[in-house]
Order: C-alpha cells, then structure tokens, then sequence
C-alpha cells in the first residue's frame, strides 16, 4: 500500500523498461512500416500511465496529516496509540493513502471525518503487519445509520440485522457498515466486537484468493488454520465458549470473528487459546498483545513472524 524507496525504484525501473520497449519495437518495425513510428509518441504515456499511481501515493504519504485525524487515532485506536513512533508514522501514511483511493458513502445518515478515520483504521489495522499488500479490488465504504437487512436497507424491514457486509452479490468490491456499531467497536471496551475489522477481514479473505497470500504468510501456517477450523466447526464450541456463536456459522465468519477478538483482546485469547493466538499471529505477522503490553510498560515486543 505504502510507497517506499524500494518500491518506487521498482515501479520506475518497470515503467521505463516497458516505455523503453516499446520505443526499441517501434524503432525497428518503423524501418519496415514508416507510420509505426507513430507508436514513439505513446511512449511517455506508458511511462506515466505506470507511475501515476506510484507518484500519487508518494504525494499523498508526504501530506501533514491532520491535527483532528491523529486525535481520533490516538484517543479511539488502542491499536495505533500503542505502537512507537515510527509504526504511528507508518500508520498514518496508510490511512491517508486508503482514503484518497476509497470513497466513504453516507447512506441515510451523516458522516464526519472521525468515521472516515475509523473505517480506514479497520482496514489498516489487519494489514499492518503485511510489507507490500494492499485492498486492490475495494472500490467503496458505505455508511448506514443503523444496522441493515441484506438488501442493504433497514427501515421498515424485517429479517436478519446485520452489523456490517463486504463484498457479496451487487455488493461486490464495497463494504457496507453500520455507523453506531463502528463507532462502539473502538469506544466501547467491553464489547468483544470490531465490526470494521470483522467486514475488512472478509474483504482481505477474498483478495486473498484473488491475488495471492502476502508474502509474509507462509503457506504451512495457512494449511494448519484450514485443519483447525475444520476441526473446530465440527464438534461443540463448550471449549471456547468465549467465542462468539456466530464464529460457528462457517470458517470465514470464523476467521472474521478471530479477527476481531486478536485485535481487540488479543490479551484473552492468548491466554484461552495459546494454540489459536500463534496461528492468528502468524497469519497476521503482527503480534497485538506484545503490543499492548509494551505499551503498557511490560517486556519488549517480540517481532511476529
């Protein structure tokens, strides 16, 4: 998501290498059709057109971030309040290049900068500890007053509320969320739930599967989650009756609802569920409740990995 010296090396060496090929191709087919070399023209167009993105990220990273934004950071994000300096840092510049490519729709309600915050801390949140991944296919967040049914209107309607929804049917590529249930899984300490966290989770499942697992994740930790989850949804919950029924509907409501609960209270399942908080820790290559407790004054953070 982040542009950083490395990646913009990268991104420039592969936007004059293409603009470069296509000067030599249309250098040497000009020798045989003259009106080729019309095609030089188009080169720095292709330059651009593969540095746009690039360039802009690095424009919008080197803005100030605003006074009000790091007050809802760091009253409301135990999270981000928690990390040092230079993670704080890293942090903001994600969420400043998340809401110059996301839109954030009000639907029936109003929003404020605060909830334009909060949902790019959900999204930011779950890919921290991941280097060079990002929300490529999430166009939209859409903000409702209050939670909703599936076809995305609660008033005057009867059937499942729900709190949040990413990517399903005419749905596909936004994530729609309700704002007071938001605003209450950062305010509200005693509440288990992060629906942001919850929907972003689904959202980062599905591009998972569209464009590869981060680097970062190895494949054995993801095969030895699949195995657990199967096993779990199999028998009674009675062992982990501090989980959310809802985690039990199916494995990607189970991955979501952990999701939550490792961000959140990543203190309670490390010390229910040691075997559960390693495998979300490595998945995640982000250990929360380290975090915490340094933050708290406790022992230095171990890096995840």
């Amino acid at each position: 998501m982040l542009v950083t010296p490395d990646t913009d090396r990268r991104n420039r060496r592969r936007a004059f290498g293409a603009a470069g090929f296509l000067a030599a191709a249309a250098g040497i087919a000009g020798w045989f059709i003259p009106a080729v070399w019309l095609l030089l023209a188009a080169c720095p167009f292709v330059y651009w057109l593969l540095r746009r993105r690039c360039v802009r990220r690095k424009a919008v990273q080197s803005r100030p971030f605003p006074a009000a934004w790091e007050q809802t950071l760091r009253s409301r994000v135990r999270f981000y309040d928690a990390l040092p300096d230079r993670g704080k840092e890293r942090f903001r510049q994600m969420v400043q290049v998340f809401l110059d490519e996301v839109r954030i729709t009000a639907v029936g309600t109003e929003i404020d900068d605060a909830v334009r915050v909060l949902v790019a801390a959900s999204a930011v949140i779950l890919v921290f500890g991941f280097d060079d991944w990002e929300y490529r296919r999430l166009r939209e967040v859409l903000i409702y007053p209050k939670s909703f049914v599936k076809d995305y209107w609660a008033e005057g309607r009867t059937g499942e509320n729900l709190l949040g929804l990413a990517g399903v049917e005419q749905l596909a590529g936004c994530v729609a969320l309700s704002k007071p249930d938001l605003l209450a899984g950062f305010d509200n300490p005693a509440r288990p739930d992060q629906v942001g966290v919850h929907e972003f989770a689904h959202v980062l499942e599905d591009e998972a599967a569209y464009q590869g697992l981060p680097p970062e994740v190895p494949a054995g930790a993801v095969r030895r989650w699949v195995r657990f989850v199967a096993r779990e949804l199999a028998r009674p919950r009675a062992n982990r009756a501090y989980i959310n029924e809802y985690a039990y509907k199916n494995g990607h409501e189970f991955f979501a609802v952990m999701a939550e609960y490792f961000f959140k209270s990543p203190e309670v399942v490390r010390e229910k569920d040691p075997e559960l908080y390693g495998m979300l820790r490595r998945m995640f290559h982000q250990d929360p409740a380290a975090l915490f407790r340094r933050a708290a004054g406790g022992r230095p953070v171990q890096h995840a990995g």
